[in-house]
């Protein structure tokens, strides 16, 4: 009889039980069935949104390709808008799915000041962006020097510029830095004047040896003929006498020219027995 009992209560238990199981399953149903056509909206507007987005992102590009904007400032341009239309396809998604604009703006703010804390130094490089782009040291297609790197600057974003060494590999630079730092820009101007020193021996007519240079100068097209150069000896050396060479040239033939007058010189020298000394020393002996 008891055994009976028991297992009329147990059975009573699973019934119970299997009801609120029930009811569970029939509350996240309805739960579903309500969310669900949203969740589908949001996700088509996230899905034309992204869409929309590399359109105006393309006509953008199309437009200041167009225009005579100054390529910095486009390429900082798009990366800022890109960011800006992400940003705001997010909003109208979450909008979709009646989150009350108060709390998107709440929202918005807490993990804008929780990123500003964490993220400082990548706030500083989109200052330090602003900065570059209003004070303009440098430029897209621009040869520079920072912090003993060389290179051309090839992009300027929102957070790094891009420069490209001259043995092909990439440094990205962050903003901030470049913003703080001294730049050396050979490209500012479109002349640039090449320095280089020749070293005679005593022993040389140095008067031939300036008029020998002075007629390779004379002969050489990358040399800017409608500015004066210098050929004069410079300094009185241990082992040499040193000439010194300056002589104007424009930006993108400075490597030329350079190249050029080592190998002329130095062939001319050699045809004219004028001597490149090696360093020497003279050791005097004395005898007690």
């Amino acid at each position: 009889m008891q055994e009976t009992e028991s297992i009329n209560e147990i059975s009573e238990r699973i019934s119970e039980e299997a009801e609120h199981v029930s009811s569970i399953i029939s509350e996240i149903g309805d739960f579903l069935k309500g969310v669900l056509p949203s969740l589908g909206f949001a996700l088509l507007v996230f899905a034309l949104g992204i869409l929309f987005t590399r359109f105006l992102l393309k006509i953008l590009n199309r437009t200041l390709q167009r225009s005579k904007l100054d390529p910095t400032a486009s390429g900082f341009l798009q990366s800022l808008m890109r960011v800006i239309l992400y940003v705001l396809v997010v909003v109208i998604v979450l909008s979709v799915l009646n989150v009350p604009m108060t709390s998107i703006i709440t929202v918005i703010g807490t993990i804008s000041l929780t990123i500003g804390l964490a993220l400082q130094d990548s706030l500083s490089n989109v200052a330090g962006g602003f900065l570059i782009l209003f004070s303009k040291p440098l430029k897209v297609g621009d040869f520079v020097e920072f912090d003993g790197i060389t290179g051309t600057v090839e992009v300027i974003g929102i957070l790094q510029t891009k420069l490209k060494k001259s043995d092909g590999t990439t440094v990205f630079i962050p903003n901030r830095k470049i913003s703080d730092a001294i730049i050396l820009n050979y490209s500012e101007d479109k002349n640039r004047r090449l320095d280089i020193n020749f070293g005679i021996s005593y022993e040389s007519d140095e008067n031939l040896a300036k008029k020998i240079i002075c007629d390779i100068l004379n002969k050489n097209d990358y040399v800017l003929h409608d500015e004066d150069y210098t050929v004069r000896i410079g300094e009185l050396a241990d082992s040499a006498v040193m000439i010194y060479v300056r002589v104007w040239t424009l930006h993108e033939n400075y490597w030329k020219l350079y190249y050029d007058l080592h190998e002329q010189v130095k062939q001319a020298f050699d045809e004219n027995q004028i001597s490149i000394p090696y360093p020497q020393a003279d050791i005097h002996m004395i005898k007690n």
